[in-house]
């Protein structure tokens, strides 16, 4: 830009000749103009125009943000200093006086060039710098020796709530924002910097200007003076409050549980881990509580696992508040919760009790445990009970290593539930032989059918009136080659609790039916095979098809197979029981009630139901000639079947006295030791082939 048309073209053409393109303008405002609708990169001025010189047009030139950083080359005739000083005020990059020469013009404007690219370059990595520090939260701070005073840079001062341009602060303003339960660590951390200018990392928590907790990451490089003092401290803080976040709930998801927020077991391992370690130093006793909620399932079951979910929340608060400061072992940092509960899985809670003075102590905690867990619940509108079952396992001397203690705690807790529930159990080694019994038995019922070595054995029925022997119970027996005969009372409950029942019932009734219609072929008169149904078998869905396809199998009539029910049973589910139990009549089976007596039914719903027979449980029988309560309930049983039109079987009749009591009372058929033990199938079948009638007047 000049005004001398004659300094133009000889500009011009030697810049066009040295490879650049030129526009040309002869005032200030054409070359405003010639700037807006061109990619301009560096401008020549000359100071002496009409109009708008070079100085106002530097200036304007300026304002434009485009503008900011072109190279702009002043050319002027003035040789005076005030020339240059208001030529580099305007904000020219550089200037050259007239008479122009043009060689060194060149060689100046690419320089320029040069010079406006790196500087170009240098802002762009600026920018990229300054948006990768905004990206990722990070600022810096500096301190130079000889003055109390930190240079914060924007980012810093927007973490803190401080105003960005005012950019130093006293030393003490980071400080002061330091989390008070973290600013004794933040201290030591400066300390070290101090006395040696060497500083690791470190990450703790800062207060905004709006009271928000901030995780921030701190690192310092240190520049010492000849005595190795630091004389320069430059540091970075980074905002990490978003990782730390993420970290925390990704921690959470792998360490606790996410109904309750306690810990889960792989968190509560490693609590119980350190307690351990802490408890050795300082050679002190350590207890475990491990509480399973009795009944939960039937809650479960019944009132949906909304309900369910809702009860397990519900005793993690109760357990919270059951177990006192002084009980818990340590707190997770970030949420300052007492981390001495936690939830296993299921309906299995653990309670540590670090550092207790005797065992006694552990037993006041159960204690409260069952007193606060057993308060009635309000959930969803229904009103629940619960209890626990708390088994206590204590270290040393129950085991010395987290895995050892959960299991024996657990074990202690499954006696105590199998002992009446709603109690706890200390561990002892009496516990682990049981435990290793029951395991042993449990691996080879379970081979038990594949290896034959279930059998079943018969005890006859006498029908009193007629003196005949009117059917027979098969009941299930086990031999072991490891464990010998193993008594019912012991295999059955096993077989219930591990579902065994249903192989093992399936095998039971097929057996039994082959037996009477085998009885049938060969002339035997037995008119009845009585068979106990366990109550999960007959709560399958396909009970009934399932009986009806083994009486197919077997060829047996349906009339001679007598299914017998437990009282209980019926109570459990009427409706259910009531259902199963008319299909299974359709089929045309007998149907008794065993045990009755014992489990308080509903007497007119019995009556609704379509039975044949009841069983007087032998607990009645046993003394029925010398309690008078014993024999009203047995007589009143008998007038009642009577009056429903049921058969009355009497169970457990050991002697003559009871036969008499028994007849007196008409009792229709009897079953016990008096007539006969239970037989092997060949000893029955000689029996009963043998055995001559027997009449009344025979006793």
């Amino acid at each position: 830009m000049d005004d001398d048309l004659a300094t133009r073209i000889l500009v011009s053409e030697s810049l066009e000749q040295a490879g650049f393109y030129i526009e040309q303008a002869e005032d200030g405002r054409q070359a405003l103009t010639i700037y807006e609708r061109n990619n301009i990169d560096l401008i020549t001025l000359d100071v002496v125009m009409p109009e708008l010189d070079g100085f106002a047009t530097c200036v304007e030139l300026r304002r434009r943000p485009e503008g900011a950083q072109v190279p702009i080359l002043m050319m002027t005739g003035l040789d005076d200093y005030e020339s240059i000083n208001q030529a580099f005020k305007a904000g020219a990059t550089d200037f050259i006086t007239k008479p122009i020469n043009f060689i060194l013009l060149e060689y100046r404007v690419r320089y320029l060039l040069r010079a406006s690219a790196d500087v170009a370059s240098l802002h762009e990595s600026e920018r990229r710098l300054t948006t990768a520090q905004r990206i990722a939260r990070l600022g810096y701070w500096d301190w130079s020796q000889g003055q109390n005073l930190l240079r914060l840079s924007r980012e810093v001062c927007e973490m803190l709530g401080l105003d960005p341009q005012t950019s130093e602060f006293p030393f003490w303003v980071i400080l002061n924002h330091v989390h008070e339960k973290d600013r004794n660590f933040v201290d030591q951390w400066v300390d070290e910097i101090w006395q040696g200018g060497k500083s690791r990392a470190i990450s703790h928590r800062l207060i905004d200007a709006n009271g928000n907790v901030r995780y921030v990451q701190q690192q310092v490089e240190a520049v010492l003076d000849a005595f190795g003092n630091p004389s320069h401290l430059y540091g970075t803080l980074q905002d990490i409050t978003e990782l730390r976040r993420a970290e925390e709930r990704i921690w959470q998801l792998a360490f606790t549980d996410s109904l309750t927020r306690l810990p889960n077991r792989e968190l509560f391992k490693d609590r119980l881990d350190t307690a351990l370690k802490l408890a050795k130093r300082r050679n002190s006793q350590l207890a475990l509580l491990f509480l399973d909620l009795d009944n939960f399932k039937r809650i479960n079951d019944t009132l949906g696992h909304g309900v369910g979910d809702l009860l397990l929340q519900a005793t993690a608060e109760r357990l919270k508040l059951s177990v006192r400061a002084n009980d818990s072992v340590s707190r997770n940092e970030a949420e300052e919760q007492d981390e001495s509960i936690a939830r296993l899985g299921g309906d299995e809670f653990t309670v540590l009790l670090p550092d207790i003075q005797h065992s006694a102590d552990a037993a006041i905690v159960a204690e409260r445990i069952q007193a606060s867990l057993s308060q009635p619940l309000t959930l969803s509108g229904h009103e629940v009970f619960i209890t626990p079952s708390i088994g206590i396992a204590v270290f040393p001397q129950d085991g010395e290593d987290p895995d050892t203690l959960i299991k024996n705690a657990d074990l202690a807790m499954y006696f105590a539930k199998h002992q009446g529930r709603n109690l706890y159990q200390f561990y002892d080694a009496t516990l682990n032989e049981a435990a290793h019994k029951r395991l042993t038995m449990e691996n080879q019922l379970r081979k038990a059918i594949e290896r034959n070595e279930l059998s079943l054995y018969y005890q006859p029925q006498l029908d009193l009136p007629s003196g005949r022997i009117c059917g027979v119970e098969a009941l299930a027996r086990w031999t072991n080659d490891l464990l010998g005969t193993v008594p019912p009372l012991e295999f059955i409950p096993l077989a219930e609790e591990t579902g065994l029942i249903i192989p093992i019932g399936e095998w039971v009734l097929r057996t039994a039916c082959q037996q009477a219609k085998a009885w049938q072929v060969t002339g035997i008169g037995v008119a009845r095979m009585a068979v106990n149904i366990s109550a999960l078998q007959f709560i399958q869905p396909r009970f009934a098809e399932w009986v009806m396809q083994i009486l197919e199998e077997t060829g047996l009539e349906p009339m001679m197979l007598e299914l017998e029910i437990t009282e209980s049973l019926l109570m459990k589910d009427p409706e259910g029981a009531s259902h199963t139990l008319q299909t299974l009549k359709n089929l045309g089976v007998q149907l008794a009630i065993d045990d009755f007596g014992t489990g308080y039914s509903n007497l007119s719903r019995l009556k609704q139901l379509p039975l044949d027979r009841l069983k007087i449980d032998e607990v009645f029988v046993r003394e029925i000639n010398l309690q008078p309560s014993n024999a009203a309930i047995a007589t009143a049983v008998i007038a009642m079947a009577e009056s429903m039109g049921l058969q009355v079987i009497a169970e457990g009749v050991e002697n003559e006295a009871q036969l008499h009591f028994l007849k007196a009372k008409h009792c229709n058929e009897i079953q016990g030791y008096y007539l006969s033990w239970p037989l092997p199938a060949a000893e029955i079948t000689a029996m009963l082939r043998n055995l001559p009638a027997l009449h009344e007047e025979d006793g």
